[in-house]
């Protein structure tokens, strides 16, 4: 059944924004801000009724991105839906020195390979949320390789060493005696230059960019350019909900390119204490609605978990999509049902298999030897046959080509040769 806020949000998300007045527009934007620098000049550029340019970086450092990284760009969609000018900036070049924001260690030079690679993937995973057709995607190399060092030189002149140096995360790791080398030091120094070379008025991130974006107000201030205006998105808990970012290197993601099916599976895993900023960060929420959208959670939280996986869905695939996945996961989660077509195809060299083989092959990934062996004692593990379950209670239990396996009540599995 489809809910009243995602229907709410969703019919939003499909209306233009650019007749919206700047109140309505400000009403939208600051709950998906951590960090407004400065509210007076957003308020001012807003009303200033001209056509803002609006800037979005991000490195080619990996070729997937995951709903952390979307987090501001549902900040920017907002902008390009008002028709400001937005510009995407992919860092093919920073991307060689790797952003330091809240690294504890040197990062890996990445391979000119690599970016090539990455890049390629990047404007498809951002289509979905960003009419590409309406907004300037550039490499920073574009002008980046092209400076000559005289010119660098000119444009750090604005920041001091002392500036550097008293970066948190610079002091945190010199202090443990990890190294911070001075490619690294330059990295918001070219950030900077990014945002002279396109003249940018506001700038967005996440809030770990601050640092950076600070600097790059200061270099802006020194070569006679006003500023630019700081959005910063908070960084939300990944899927775990171990109070800990959504990264890649915990684990924790949805990935923009995971089926509509694992995306609404994990959102339906996050704990309740998250939804209410996954609603915020991914729906058009009013400022005057985040105490009905709370209230909304605490009373059905499995509900409001199962609009919010919908309206995720349909920001990345359709809204189609987003009422058969539900259906899905209600068929098979809530009423127990499950069909043949619903099973995953595992190809085992070998058929028939002992079952503590086959289930080994299907869940290698994900169960332990010992929990497998411990799913099948607690006669966790059925065979389907023209409807019926049978029972297999024994490692050895043969299982053969075409054999429909169910495990537990989340897992399917057909095996073939």
């Amino acid at each position: 059944m489809e809910g009243d806020w995602f229907r709410r949000l969703y019919d939003r998300s499909e209306q233009p924004l650019g007749k919206i007045s700047v109140d309505d527009f400000l009403a939208l934007i600051r709950p998906k801000c951590r960090e407004v620098i400065t509210r007076e000049g957003l308020e001012e550029s807003l009303r200033s009724g001209r056509k803002l340019r609006v800037k979005f970086g991000i490195d080619a450092t990996g070729a997937e991105i995951h709903l952390g990284h979307a987090v501001p760009l549902m900040l920017l969609r907002l902008f390009a839906r008002a028709g400001h000018e937005v510009h995407f900036i992919i860092g093919d070049f920073t991307g060689k020195i790797g952003d330091p924001s809240g690294r504890t260690d040197n990062r890996r030079q990445i391979t000119d390979q690599e970016i090539t690679a990455n890049i390629k993937t990047y404007t498809k995973q951002i289509a979905p949320l960003l009419d590409l057709k309406k907004i300037k995607v550039h490499q920073n190399s574009k002008w980046l390789s092209k400076m000559r060092l005289a010119e660098f030189f000119e444009m750090i002149g604005a920041i001091s060493f002392g500036e550097v140096a008293q970066r948190e995360d610079f002091r945190a790791r010199l202090k443990a005696g990890s190294p911070v080398s001075l490619r690294e030091a330059n990295y918001a120094s070219l950030m900077a230059i990014d945002s002279v070379e396109l003249k940018v008025d506001i700038e967005i991130g996440a809030v770990d960019q601050l640092l950076n974006f600070m600097q790059v107000r200061s270099v802006m201030a020194a070569h006679g350019m006003k500023p630019e205006i700081i959005l910063t998105t908070p960084l939300i808990e990944g899927t775990a909900g171990d109070g800990r970012k959504m990264s890649k290197s915990f684990g924790n993601y949805i990935a923009v390119v995971a089926s509509a099916e694992d995306k609404f599976g994990l959102i339906m895993s996050i704990p309740d204490s998250i939804v209410e900023s996954y609603f915020v960060s991914f729906g058009d929420i009013q400022e005057n609605e985040l105490d009905e959208l709370r209230a909304f959670i605490k009373i059905s939280p499995f509900e409001a978990k199962k609009q919010l996986g919908m309206l995720i869905v349909s920001l990345f695939h359709d809204k189609k999509i987003a009422h058969e996945t539900r259906d899905s996961f209600e068929r098979k989660f809530s009423r127990k049902e499950f069909s043949e077509s619903d099973a995953i195809d595992i190809r085992m060299k070998i058929l028939p298999s002992p079952l503590f083989d086959a289930l080994t092959r299907a869940l290698g990934d994900e169960y332990s030897r010992s929990q497998i062996r411990t799913l099948i004692s607690q006669r966790a593990i059925r065979r389907i046959s023209d409807g019926a379950e049978v029972v297999l209670g024994d490692q050895t239990d043969l299982v053969r080509a075409g054999d429909i396996i169910k495990v537990g009540k989340l897992h399917l599995f057909r095996f073939n040769e």
